[in-house]
């Protein structure tokens, strides 16, 4: 037999696993569009300069790119924001400001795979664009709140919360070109401070001591912030600087104030080049990775050749946040008992057919009997399956238009007029 296994770095998912990963893409779903966002499917394959234009370092060299059969270099796509914006420009510009969408599918990274690292995974975000106000960085932020409250994940995680664009006006005012503002803060990300303080003193050393506050402490008060700014950012001079930390402190304010578990890290930031403001990722103490991720990006529809749209959005790592869950499976075992009907006759199929389609309609699992074997040895068989109940029809039923339900976890069973089925099923699912 010729065996094939997936892809390095892909996986199946299937059963138990694959119904946990619905049960957060419905979480999501449920979360985000009673928050007013609507759905937006873009395609797996997108031309490579979509990405290429403004992705930064990281995921420029991970990206799934090659020629199609017209020669024409594309990618896989390694995210979604470049594509709902490219979206956006052509559908949606005339829409009323903000407009809100969300998403969910599989993205594809050519990273080295490992623990909580998949070259293929999924993603799920949301996207607000035409808006640049405190107001709308706090809705993204709660709504990702929001989600993890549902998945009673709150008391577990941490949010990171930082303002990149106090890096950039720094970077601006000292005249480092962008890309090698983009290289900076990829080696920021990767930690590889001593290696950005390096770059930077190439431009001079005017802010060396700043650079070093901002990137060796990682946790800060509001008082230390504002501390800090009245000590040695207000001094310069820099246009807009002062808005960018009251931004910051603003937003750290309100979360705090309704008991968030949110910290300031001014040493924090994201991979993707185009974040323009407010960043923030979220965290769990019990593992090595961030599970979900976010921020401000005022500038990518105007880089795309569109008119100045601010924006802001998150994602979240569906497998990520798999490995996060602690109590999903009592979720998903809550109202999911499993029904099997056996009609022992082919004279009865019909009936039972009928039975099957009222029983699916009101929201209850329910197979039909396909294996061809004795009672006596299906009803242990789909015990052993965990099916909890077994619809048992044969002529006699038909015609006193029954049924019988045997009750595999407890060896019981008695005759349910055919009208009340539902009626009884409710009582013990």
């Amino acid at each position: 037999m010729i065996s094939f296994e997936p892809v390095r770095g892909m996986k199946d998912y299937f059963g138990e696993e694959a119904e946990k990963i619905e049960f957060i893409l419905s979480s999501f779903r449920d979360i985000v569009e009673n928050s007013g966002y609507s759905e937006i499917m873009t395609p797996i394959l997108e031309d490579f300069k979509l990405f290429s234009l403004k992705g930064g370092e990281e995921l420029r060299n991970t990206m799934y790119v090659f020629k199609d059969k017209a020669d024409r270099e594309v990618a896989l796509r390694p995210e979604f924001t470049p594509s709902v914006v490219r979206a956006f420009l052509n559908n949606f510009q005339h829409y009323p400001k903000p407009l809100r969408l969300y998403y969910m599918g599989t993205v594809y990274r050519y990273d080295e795979p490992q623990f909580g690292r998949y070259r293929e995974f999924r993603q799920a975000g949301i996207e607000m664009l035409g808006e640049n106000t405190l107001n709308s960085d706090v809705e993204v932020l709660h709504v990702l709140y929001l989600f993890y409250k549902k998945l009673n994940l709150i008391k577990s995680i941490k949010i990171k919360l930082n303002n990149i664009a106090i890096y950039r006006l720094l970077f601006k005012y000292l005249n480092i070109p962008d890309d090698t503002q983009e290289h900076i803060l990829h080696l920021i990300d990767k930690n590889q401070i001593l290696e950005a303080m390096k770059i930077i003193s190439n431009f001079g050393s005017k802010f060396t001591n700043i650079f070093q506050e901002l990137l060796n402490k990682r946790q800060w008060s509001e008082k230390e912030l504002n501390d800090f700014y009245s000590d040695y950012m207000e001094k310069i001079g820099i246009n807009g600087l002062d808005l960018e930390f009251q931004r910051l402190i603003d937003v750290f304010n309100i979360f705090s104030s309704i008991n968030i578990n949110i910290s300031l890290d001014l040493s924090f930031v994201r991979g993707l080049a185009y974040y323009s403001g407010i960043i923030f990722e979220v965290t769990t103490d019990t593992l090595p990775f961030s599970i979900a991720g976010g921020g401000r990006y005022d500038n990518l529809v105007e880089l795309y050749g569109g008119p100045n749209t601010p924006a802001i959005g998150f994602a979240i790592g569906v497998e990520r946040t798999l490995e996060a869950l602690n109590s999903i499976e009592q979720k998903m075992k809550k109202n999911k008992k499993k029904i099997v009907v056996i009609p022992l006759d082919k004279s009865v199929i019909a009936y039972s057919m009928d039975i099957i389609e009222t029983i699916r309609s009101n929201n209850m699992i329910c197979v039909l009997n396909a294996k061809d074997i004795q009672l006596s040895k299906l009803i242990p068989f789909y015990a052993e399956q965990n099916y909890n109940i077994a619809i048992i029809i044969g002529k006699k039923e038909k015609e006193n238009n029954n049924v019988t339900i045997r009750y595999l976890d407890k060896k019981t069973q008695e005759s349910v007029p055919k009208e009340q089925i539902i009626e009884r099923l409710r009582q013990i699912i």
